[in-house]
């Protein structure tokens, strides 16, 4: 019963471990309301009407919404 036990709880850590790892951040062109919503290597910066995760500059950007607005940065 005991070792049942513990696999049981050793299992639980692990999900909540993998579950708990962490955003992997959003891609070109995704919405975002704070930097950490983005990947490593993009930034959430002002698009038109919205916030999206884009490069700088966004004239680099392979996603037509981080290019809509021009080269803002």
């Amino acid at each position: 019963m005991l070792r049942k036990s513990v696999l049981f709880g050793t299992a639980c850590v692990i999900a909540w471990l993998v579950g708990c790892a962490g955003p992997v951040g959003k891609g070109q062109g995704e919405s975002c309301s704070k930097q950490e919503d983005c990947s490593a290597d993009l930034v959430c910066q002002p698009v038109g009407s919205g916030d999206y995760c884009c490069p700088t500059p966004r004239s680099a950007s392979t996603s037509d919404t981080c290019k809509a607005a021009g080269d803002g940065g």
